[in-house]
């Protein structure tokens, strides 16, 4: 049985995102059988009042998993009650746009033509328009958001139980392709969730997924102790 040490050399203090990642793990392993009842909660509890990250990978270092990514931000599940299956992908025109406006600008400026500070400032020129993208560009691979994730967790979450879930956990985006699967972990009123993320199909930039939330079965009692 793993305990908190330093084993890991990463001496970061740990926040609540980090403590629930490791525990959205430890779930994983123990709906896959990696852990039984006893080492799952034993480990969670261990997640919950770890101090380090280091520490945390203590926790996950002997099973499948891959490693969290820490610096992942924390989303915070809505209160929402939409059932949205069909999700945008992230989409690039309007950055590429921004950009190539900034670029103008900066050229502007540097170009020697400052203006007078009792000048009237001339209205800005129409937006410069975006160069067309290549079809094969990885940037332009749809995906669904980690913050639509939660969105749509949350709001099927709230569809299920009549109110919105206290907190919703994923890993990270997912792919949009067919076939692609996500496990988030959901916390509420002291029990937890899984959700199950698939994408079921993509057609251009929309991405169609369904999600499937459990909860996650209590531990058994341990056995009383012999005198």
């Amino acid at each position: 049985m793993i305990q908190p040490g330093s084993r890991y050399g990463d001496s970061t203090r740990a926040n609540d995102l980090d403590r629930a990642d490791v525990c959205a793990i430890l779930d994983n392993a123990y709906a896959d059988g990696e852990l039984d009842a006893e080492e799952h909660r034993q480990r969670c509890a261990w997640a919950m009042s770890a101090k380090t990250r280091g520490q945390l990978l203590g926790m996950i270092s002997d099973l499948q998993a891959r490693p969290p990514v820490f610096s992942q931000q924390s989303a915070i599940a809505p209160k929402v009650n939409p059932n949205r299956k069909w999700l945008i992908g992230a989409g690039v025109g309007a950055s590429v746009a921004a950009v190539a406006i900034l670029g103008a600008l900066v050229a502007t400026w540097h170009s020697g033509s400052r203006p007078s500070p009792t000048a009237p400032v001339a209205a800005p020129a129409a937006p410069v328009a975006a160069p067309p993208q290549s079809p094969s560009s990885e940037s332009t691979r749809p995906f669904l958001a980690i913050a639509d994730l939660v969105s749509m967790i949350s709001g099927d979450f709230q569809d299920q139980t009549g109110h919105a879930p206290e907190r919703v956990s994923c890993p990270g985006d997912l792919d949009g392709h067919v076939g692609a699967f996500e496990r988030c972990s959901i916390a509420d009123n002291g029990k937890r969730y899984t959700a199950d993320v698939t994408v079921t199909a993509v057609n251009g930039g929309q991405v169609s997924s369904r999600d499937t939330i459990s909860e996650v079965g209590s531990p058994p009692p341990a056995p009383p102790s012999r005198p």
